[in-house]
């Protein structure tokens, strides 16, 4: 950050050279230094800790990189020899990376200076098919298959860049995002700018793209901010009138809740509320910021307000109405006000009948409030009768919701048995999709034990060929199915059959890296096959080498294995890629007291910690109280 200051360059550089001596081994700060060290012109001592780096972390893809950039640049001095260092570099980042930009185009330029045209050309059409619609690259493409004497694609290439117009470019932005691919959505919506830089609609979806990377897993903090300070900028660069719209404003509070401006976005949204005539959309985001700021008061009265003001001879006043006492009961239930909750729900039952809604709504109250017996009588009540909710939905479909709802109590309730019978009443007609969402339902309420006999029929009849009315490749449902036995075998502690099943994934689906990372993992975590457990996240994380969980896998394999320095490099950039995990602060800590760094250790904890998440919470209490006895 002082590096960015104008005239405190040699405070900067002593920083760097300080955290690099505190931590020789660290190959990202290696690459900062040399980064700072290019940009004052010392390209030789760029290039030697550029090279350090490379030596401490030769797999890391933004090493292998800046190792590259390093050596070709001429006045490092490494001359033809630094040429051939850095192909060597690259030719392994396209292996690793084959879509990164800024490597693939270094590549290329290096054949092409060497005058290896085919090889050029097969570089830039890999990098084309990772970006495709990127019209620079398309064009520099062009000009690469003719000095290679491919007259013929060249001039396909020219034709297919012809056909994408703008509303073409717009459709595969929306798709590229959809898709979690806000980077490449970006890129052709700027394209697009580019072109037409008034065009409102492309500025739009551009400004929610930026909000959508900033948002999306994966982001660094400072990645993050600089995406939604983006963000911001551009929608603040809209028209007035665009920028005044409510779908503008709208994202306007999304945009400051998420960079931690909630008093401001509140105040926008409650402005768009009162404007609006109370959007539910609205409502629901104005409601989940006050929660984060637990003003329950302010939502309660919110809810009386929008009870009392709405007209509830038409749908919208009718939904509003619904919407404003659900607010008010949940209110009244975070402030331990459990009977005025309960009154208001009876008030609503005297003035409009009896729903399932209601009926529903007081067996959960009365349930979390300890009083089994009235919220089993409840659930006793007609109108929550397992034969009326598996036809009350429209068109007499099952009330999955009010189902799931109403099994859920039951379990809260400690009367499992009736709880599984809602759901095996649910399913007797061996429907796949029922069957699968019921296995949801036990995953969500963390019921796995639960959860495998309904997997296993929902697997049984795809296996018979059954109808599912899924509009999934049989193999690929064969293996998600797979995928969630393997998981719910593995949450009840019965390892051997959650390997069966993973491996089952991974012989219909031999790249599905999410099955690789799963049984590496858990084979890691029980210090079991820990060689096979490292190949398998190994491959994983070469099929998505920015996917946090993934890298912290890999880091936690070579811990089990005692290579104690490389699973910390590894854990610091998991820790970088998925900030705040405690799972992942709980791996640094264990990795730096290996290391003798107990004042590291003691920091990762401690951060875990204070997320107070109940799958470690209470280990690392007791790491952080052995660490204080020592």
């Amino acid at each position: 950050m002082t590096a960015a200051e104008p005239g405190r360059e040699e405070e900067a550089l002593d920083l760097f050279e300080r955290a690099a001596a505190a931590d020789p081994e660290a190959p990202f700060l290696r690459l900062g230094l040399a980064e700072f060290l290019a940009g004052q012109g010392r390209f030789e001592d760029a290039a030697e800790h550029a090279a350090a780096a490379y030596r401490l972390a030769p797999d890391d893809v933004d090493v292998l990189r800046a190792y590259a950039l390093a050596q070709v640049e001429p006045r490092a001095g490494g001359g033809d020899r630094g040429i051939d260092r850095a192909l060597e570099a690259l030719e392994k980042l396209r292996e690793l990376a084959p879509g990164d930009m800024q490597g693939m185009i270094l590549l290329y330029r290096i054949r092409e200076r060497r005058e290896e045209f085919d090889e050029a050309a097969s570089v830039l059409e890999e990098l084309v098919s990772y970006h495709n619609g990127n019209r620079q690259l398309q064009s520099m493409l062009v000009d690469a298959f003719r000095r290679a004497g491919r007259d013929d694609r060249a001039q396909e290439l020219l034709d297919e860049m012809l056909q994408f117009s703008q509303e073409g470019r717009m459709e595969a932005a929306l798709r590229q995002s959809r898709q979690g691919n806000h980077t490449r959505a970006i890129e052709l919506l700027e394209e697009g700018i580019a072109e037409n830089p008034e065009d409102i609609r492309l500025r739009g979806a551009l400004v929610e793209e930026f909000y959508n990377r900033g948002v999306a897993r994966g982001r660094t903090p400072r990645q993050r901010d600089d995406d939604l300070a983006e963000a911001l900028r551009r929608l603040h660069a809209l028209p007035r009138v665009a920028r005044a719209s409510p779908p503008a404003r709208l994202l306007e509070a999304k945009i400051l809740a998420e960079s931690g401006e909630r008093p401001e976005a509140i105040e926008l949204l409650e402005d768009l509320r009162r404007e609006s005539g109370g959007d539910p959309r609205i409502v629901r985001e104005l409601v989940g910021l006050l929660m984060q700021e637990g003003e329950w008061r302010r939502i309660l009265e919110l809810g009386r307000t929008m009870v009392d003001g709405a007209d509830r001879n038409g749908q919208r006043g009718a939904q509003a109405a619904d919407l404003g006492l659900s607010l008010v009961v949940e209110a009244l239930r975070q402030l331990g006000e459990t009977d005025r909750a309960l009154e208001a729900l009876r008030a609503e039952e005297a003035r409009a009948g009896e729903s399932i809604e209601l009926v529903l709504s007081q067996a959960e109250l009365l349930a979390e409030a300890g009083r089994k017996r009235r919220a089993m009588a409840m659930l006793r009540r007609e109108i929550v009768a397992n034969e009326r909710l598996f036809r009350a939905g429209d068109e007499g479909e099952p009330e999955f919701q009010a189902i799931e709802k109403k099994a859920r109590i039951y379990f809260s309730l400690d009367a499992d048995r009736l709880a599984l019978r809602v759901y095996e009443d649910l399913t007797a007609n061996g429907d796949v999709r029922r069957l699968m969402l019921v296995a949801d339902f036990c995953r969500a309420q963390a019921r796995f034990a639960e959860a495998i006999p309904f997997l296993h029929r929902a697997l049984s009849r795809v296996d018979a060929g059954a109808e599912t009315g899924l509009d999934v490749e049989r193999d690929a449902l064969l293996a998600a199915l797979r995928f969630q036995l393997g998981e719910a075998y593995e949450r009840s502690r019965r390892y051997d059959e959650a390997a069966d099943q993973f491996q089952s994934v991974l012989e219909l689906q031999p790249d599905n890296s999410l099955a690789m990372n799963y049984l590496g993992y858990m084979w890691a975590d029980n210090g079991e096959n820990l060689e096979q457990a490292l190949d398998l996240i190994r491959r994983a994380v070469d099929l998505d080498p920015n996917n946090g969980a993934f890298v912290d896998s890999l880091g936690w394999a070579l811990f089990r294995l005692g290579e104690f320095e490389q699973a910390r490099r590894h854990l610091e950039r998991a820790n970088q890629l998925v900030p705040r995990d405690s799972t992942i602060l709980e791996h640094l800590g264990d990795v730096y007291v290996a290391l003798g760094d107990d004042r590291r250790a003691r920091d990762a904890y401690e951060e875990a910690l204070a997320l107070n998440d109940e799958e470690n919470v209470e280990s690392v209490r007791r790491k952080l109280g052995e660490l204080a006895r020592r």
